[in-house]
């Protein structure tokens, strides 16, 4: 078999719409409302948290996704900072890891996410993308479910990266497994949750 070469084409459609609002005079003037209270600002933690999720994709995907945040008690579900409205989900720095590691998910990878969090097989019906342009650090990159390193290992830093899902999995003998090879590689290979982790230069905005 031919090497699979993966092209993904992120396309973005921005709509401008105008409208205007005139009011109809009245006769006799209403009594003065009660003031409500103004929808709340987020906090300054709460702004940097959301900021922290946002510079794992380029802006043009983190400025409209959903921001998660990590709950403070385990087992309770995903925090969410900010609802979003184009399908894509970003989590904010994984608490367990030295280092610092937000990532956003398209659709199939949230599904991926949510299916290895329940430690369940997750279900590859299309390909799926997840950029961690921030980076990360892993415990392994053969034990999907390690929450730290083995005795005498060390976490596994990882520079600026994609992560590509495709139905099947990858072909080891197309694909590197080692983290430190400097080429797309595959993490956690032969195992359900195998991925290609592809490194990127991260640009500036």
């Amino acid at each position: 078999m031919n090497r699979t070469f993966l092209v993904i084409l992120l396309v973005t459609c921005l709509a401008l719409g105008l409208s205007a609002c005139v009011p109809a005079p009245t006769p006799v003037p209403a009594p003065t409302p009660m003031p409500t209270p103004a929808a709340a600002s987020p906090t300054p933690d709460t702004a940097a948290r959301i900021a922290n999720a946002m510079s794992a994709a380029p802006p043009v995907i983190a400025g409209s996704a959903t921001i998660l945040d990590w709950p403070t008690k385990e087992g309770d579900p995903m925090v969410v900072l900010r609802q979003g409205t184009n399908n894509w989900t970003c989590l904010t720095d994984w608490p367990v890891s030295p280092g610092n590691d937000p990532q956003c998910n398209d659709p199939m990878w949230a599904t991926w996410n949510d299916a290895y969090a329940a430690g369940k097989v997750p279900e590859i019906a299309t390909p799926g993308v997840a950029y961690m342009l921030a980076g990360g650090s892993d415990p392994s990159n053969t034990d999907p479910m390690a929450m730290a390193p083995a005795p005498g290992a060390a976490w596994i830093t990882t520079p600026p990266h994609i992560m590509l899902l495709v139905p099947g999995g990858f072909d080891a003998k197309q694909f590197s497994t080692d983290p430190a090879s400097g080429q797309p590689y595959i993490m956690w290979d032969g195992t359900p949750y195998e991925h290609l982790m592809v490194p990127v230069v991260a640009m500036p905005a």
